[in-house]
């Protein structure tokens, strides 16, 4: 129950992870239309039946709004400070997605680091150079030199294959 004179909780954020479900729903059953019917059974029936999920959801959020006990905003569980550095890092990890298959695994995965630990107030330079280097080279030789994993490669991982032959080369 709600206390007397408090706002009722937002509930926008529970739409989050079903809007992209529906997204990802939609995105199979588009591309699906050309295979034969067995091809895409199963994903059509379990796609329907989270279609027919995320409109009881949607019909029970809309209920309790309907209600007063819930509003249709959004929070990320915290104050508006706390709210805006979550916002900052989700915007930096975008930006590394971004940049991954542009500047390569290490680049991107060092300017990542770097700027999500200097958003979270890590001001002593040799950690954050020091993290922001160390941590790409450790995946950098043991993911892709050693096992061979298939990152995106840049500008040093062709360097680094180039002047000490390690690791694939596109």
């Amino acid at each position: 129950m709600q206390r007397q004179g408090s706002d009722p909780p937002p509930v926008g954020q529970e739409l989050i992870i079903p809007v992209l479900a529906v997204g990802f729903t939609a995105y199979y059953f588009w591309t699906v239309q050309e295979l034969a019917w067995e091809a895409k059974a199963n994903g059509i029936v379990i796609g329907a039946i989270l279609l027919v999920l995320v409109a009881l959801l949607v019909f029970r959020l809309a209920w309790r709004v309907r209600r007063g006990q819930a509003r249709l905003g959004v929070t990320l569980g915290g104050d508006a400070p706390t709210n805006r550095m979550r916002i900052a890092l989700m915007a930096v990890m975008v930006g590394f997605l971004v940049a991954l298959p542009l500047v390569g695994t290490s680049i991107a995965l060092a300017v990542m680091l770097f700027a999500s630990m200097w958003l979270l107030g890590e001001r002593n330079w040799p950690t954050l150079i020091g993290v922001s280097v160390v941590t790409p080279l450790v995946v950098w030789a043991t993911l892709i030199v050693i096992l061979g994993t298939r990152f995106p490669l840049g500008p040093f991982e062709h360097a680094m294959a180039a002047l000490f032959g390690l690791g694939p080369v596109d």
